[in-house]
């Protein structure tokens, strides 16, 4: 392999794909050209879809109108961007207090780009919601962003070092501020 082909930056979907299988690979080898924007449209597109799959299932309910179902994608956009963001900043402030090293940038785009396995539930719910009218926030959405907590352990252990523990305490916080973040927009519309 030629010095040229190394320095080829991977595109955005191989970033996706390898933190979705070796996260610590990823954090080890750096995310190259993926930008902070880039980073955080991955959860900002997932949740939009998620809080769009709650809101449609509760049109189905009864519950909500077309209005609703907007102010519900609305709050899915601000937590998959705002909320991510403040959630990883401050993940990014307990990794480096257990003497991680990583960058704040590199910290951010790597909790973001943990969204991955996110979007593709997401995906998947909503085409079967509109497909098949079928009621899908919980079974893909919240399957989705749990599908996270493993790209994300992996990546905070490899920001920590190797250590374990550490990491599965992390990951596990950063996943129930989200669920929590979830829990109060979804019953805003």
């Amino acid at each position: 392999m030629t010095e040229a082909a190394t320095d080829t930056p991977m595109p955005l979907w191989r970033t996706l794909a390898s933190l979705m299988l070796d996260p610590g690979g990823v954090v080890r080898r750096g995310l190259g050209d993926v930008g902070p924007a880039a980073a955080l449209a991955i959860p900002a597109t997932a949740f939009t879809l998620f809080f769009l799959q709650s809101g449609l299932d509760r049109v189905r309910g009864g519950t909500i109108d077309g209005t609703g179902v907007g102010l519900l994608a609305a709050a899915g956009l601000g937590l998959g961007t705002l909320g991510v963001a403040l959630v990883a900043l401050t993940a990014w402030g307990a990794v480096r207090a257990l003497g991680g090293t990583i960058a704040m940038a590199d910290a951010l785009k790597t909790f973001a780009l943990c969204y991955a396995p996110t979007l593709v539930y997401t995906l998947l719910g909503i085409a079967c919601n509109l497909a098949f009218g079928w009621n899908t926030a919980l079974a893909f959405g919240v399957t989705g962003v749990l599908w996270a907590l493993g790209p994300m352990t992996g990546a905070v252990r490899e920001m920590l070092g190797g250590r374990l523990w550490p990491a599965l305490a992390l990951s596990t916080l950063c996943g129930l501020l989200i669920l929590f973040g979830w829990s109060r927009l979804a019953v805003l519309a």
